[in-house]
């Protein structure tokens, strides 16, 4: 009897594999478009970064929940298996976090002293391998089909010469992991575990190894033969029976079922890629503009588990970099920041998950810690409710770590002196909400919008006409920084970066609530809120406007990380993504900011400034454009930073986590080819006048789908499918002329008042607007 009979999960599993084989897919729709990127990495030495808790420097394919990177030489190669859903639940950092389940050695004795090379194809996901040595060529093809979590590896050679296989299948070890190996009927499994009693909850998952076209572990390739390795890999979030479960996706994948999975896997990527596209007459912008999008795509399709800031091609337990954690006031968020305007909203499904499954742990630090009612979000968290930025449970620990033995600082977790991060973690939410109008979205989140501003009414402080925010730091502080107790008993008062997201927050509340049609009495609240609030705190430097981080504190100009002057951490909340500054809605303002940006050419360093190469790469550009910086000198600049960290996968690499900066150059190109958050559709806003460039299918505020063309400085056309029926303003690009609008082909008269043209539209009707000479 088959040992996976045996299964009670096997009817279950049967049913999945039965659908596979009828091509019932999710995916399975026809594209409506042919377009497919050309581009792919190209590999021509081995990895030099694995393995590594960060960025690796080698070809990534995932399914969006199971990630592989490709390393090793050629004589012994390693396939890294990452999963989003494999964490150590154990409080005080650094000490739990997403980790390694394991992965693959391919030992292959004659290729020692091989030609490498590898490549990343962004079409459909695959990883394409060609060792040369003599008489003998290696050919490997890994891919994660979409929606199935097994890896299939198909090796191949070619050439009168033969060479030697020998396959280990491993899981990682340490972290105070146990581990376990054995066999069953053929299949090869090793299984890790997190379940040892300190922890929130247990953790498992298995890899099973199976060989189509060869027996056990060692066997001999040569050219007449062709031997596929198939990895199934399950963890305990997906079924008790996570090892029988690895074991059957790995037995069952015969050769017809892979030709299937290839086929559905091909079919995924062309009708991802078919969502939008851009063509800007650039092809290294362009390589880079997929490839984040791509990375994106591999690591974010599983709804219950979004990928951390470590993304699913870590190759190291990632507790260097934060635990890999979803950490709150930035690093989290930015992934997807050019996913909504780039029509690929189906990314963010994940995104609030764990925000909603720490809310009840939120509440109880504002009740408890704030004595507000509402949310109050540490710097870090996890998946379930997890806790990923708690200090050290022991005294011995805490000294090792950070030399004091107090273990009640902020309540035992690391806050760093900032209330912000619940709205942070807002920002998103509102992006969507914007780019979809889509209500069953909105009252999934609406419940965490409303914690918030509970939050917010309680904790500022109305005074003398305006509302003032107190002991609210900047910067993160803690037993690291400088003066940290004073800082945290009397931080920040009035910082820049949470008045602008508090007035991001305020619009879009008052927005939802409209929407959903609730709450109505209380918009006369965050009105008042959005009215009074303090201003940006600035100071007059030299007869120049400079923007500070604080009205009064340690970012107010007194800390030597933060003199007058516009950076990073002030462009999320002024500009991108907080939506609160525009050359339209708010020009001088504008104009204030876009001399600031004018002099990070001549910072020596630090924040404001080009040169930071740490954190920043994520808003710095769409920033820039948003300003009405100089379009050409963002592309050159653009290019400048890539070619300064980018690697060979098309990873840029900076400080923080890996998937932080995958939303940067498709939000900065997006942003110059078209806008709509100031309530106006703009097609070339901001695009150098002397290039050609054209887009199909990008999103739009209002929910609209924009195409367009410029050919030699001159906009061909406006095409506009409307999702939600709502009115559509358009920016005239053709210079006050009037222009023809059509509804599916038929004219219909719009309103227009100076450059906008006004019109209202129906549930997905095409809008061709056009001007004839």
């Amino acid at each position: 009897m088959n040992l996976i009979s045996k299964s009670p999960v096997f009817i279950k599993l049967l049913l999945v594999f039965l659908l596979i084989l009828a091509g019932q897919s999710v995916y399975s729709q026809k594209s409506k478009k042919s377009f497919v990127p050309k581009y792919k990495a190209v590999f021509t030495s081995p990895s030099k970064l694995i393995p590594t808790a960060s960025a690796p420097d080698a070809p990534i394919a995932g399914n969006g929940d199971v990630g592989i990177v490709f390393g090793g030489t050629p004589e012994k190669q390693s396939i890294f298996i990452s999963k989003n859903d494999f964490w150590k639940a154990k409080k005080g950092y650094p000490d739990g976090g997403l980790s390694l389940p394991g992965g693959l050695n391919i030992s292959i004795p004659e290729l020692k002293g091989a030609t490498f090379y590898a490549e990343q194809l962004l079409a459909n996901g695959n990883i394409n391998v060609v060792f040369k040595k003599k008489g003998l060529t290696f050919t490997l093809k890994a891919f994660v089909p979409s929606d199935n979590n097994v890896v299939i590896i198909e090796m191949a050679t070619t050439g009168r010469e033969s060479c030697n296989v020998t396959l280990d299948i491993w899981s990682q070890t340490g972290f105070e992991s146990r581990n376990e190996s054995g066999e069953k009927e053929g299949v090869f499994y090793v299984a890790r575990h997190f379940d040892t009693p300190d922890l929130d909850w247990p953790s498992h998952v298995a890899l099973a190894m199976n060989v189509i076209g060869a027996t056990g572990k060692s066997f001999e390739l040569n050219s007449s033969s062709k031997v596929t390795v198939v990895v199934g890999v399950s963890s305990s979030f997906e079924s008790e029976d996570y090892l029988n479960v690895a074991c059957y996706r790995a037995q069952n994948c015969t050769p017809k079922i892979i030709r299937k999975l290839d086929d559905i896997n091909n079919l995924y990527w062309k009708n991802f890629w078919a969502k939008s596209h851009i063509e800007i007459g650039d092809p290294e912008l362009e390589k880079y503009y997929y490839g984040s999008q791509y990375i994106l795509a591999s690591s974010s399709r599983n709804k219950n588990f979004p990928p951390a800031i470590g993304g699913n091609s870590i190759t190291a337990d990632a507790i260097r970099f934060w635990e890999g954690d979803y950490h709150t006031n930035h690093n989290y968020q930015a992934s997807w920041w050019g996913s909504y305007s780039s029509n690929h909203v189906e990314l963010t499904d994940p995104y609030e998950k764990p925000i909603l499954d720490y809310m009840e742990k939120a509440k109880g630090h504002a009740k408890e810690l704030m004595k507000c009612r509402g949310v109050y979000y540490p710097i870090g968290i996890g998946p379930k409710g997890f806790s990923s930025s708690m200090y050290p449970l022991t005294q011995e620990d805490m000294m090792a770590n950070y030399g004091i033995k107090d273990l009640n600082i902020e309540g035992g977790h690391m806050f760093c002196g900032q209330r912000s991060n619940a709205l942070f973690l807002s920002v998103n939410m509102f992006q969507r909400f914007y780019h979809t109008y889509d209500k069953r979205y909105v009252q999934k989140v609406y419940p965490f919008i409303r914690e918030v501003a509970n939050f917010w009414e309680d904790y500022l402080k109305y005074e003398n006409g305006q509302y003032n925010n107190y002991n609210d730091n900047f910067w993160e502080v803690g037993p690291w920084t400088d003066n940290w107790r004073s800082d945290l008993k009397s931080g920040d008062i009035n910082n820049t970066s949470t008045l602008g997201m508090l007035r991001m927050f305020c619009k879009g509340i008052i927005e939802m609530c409209t929407f959903l049609n609730v709450d109505k009495d209380r918009i006369g609240k965050w009105k008042h809120i959005q009215e009074y609030l303090h201003p940006v705190p600035t100071v007059e430097t030299n007869g120049e406007i400079r923007i500070k981080a604080a009205e009064k504190g340690t970012g107010s100009g007194n800390d030597k990380r933060t003199k007058p002057g516009f950076g990073r951490v002030m462009a999320y909340s002024l500009v991108f993504p907080s939506d609160i500054t525009g050359v339209k809605s708010t020009p001088e303002f504008a104009e204030t900011l876009r001399k600031e940006v004018e002099r990070w050419d001549t910072n020596p360093g630090g924040d404001s400034g080009w040169t930071n190469l740490e954190s920043g790469f994520e808003t710095y550009f769409t920033t820039a454009i948003r300003v009405g910086y100089d379009p050409e000198k963002v592309l050159q600049k653009l290019k400048e930073r890539i070619n300064k960290t980018a690697l060979p996968n098309f990873l840029i690499a900076q400080s923080g986590g890996v998937t932080e900066t995958l939303g940067a150059i498709p939000s900065c190109i997006n942003e110059m080819l078209l806008q709509s958050y100031e309530g106006m559709i703009r097609v070339f806003p901001a695009w150098p006048v002397s290039r050609d460039a054209s887009f199909e299918d990008l999103r739009t505020y209002g929910a609209f789908l924009v195409s367009s063309a410029k050919k030699n400085g001159e906009v061909q056309y406006i095409k506009i499918t409307s999702e939600k029926g709502r009115t559509c303003i358009v920016e005239n690009p053709w210079n006050g002329k009037k222009p023809t609008v059509t509804e599916d082909g038929k004219p219909i008269t719009p309103k227009i008042n100076g450059d906008l043209i006004t019109f209202p539209t129906q549930l997905d009707k095409i809008y061709l607007i056009k001007y004839e000479k």
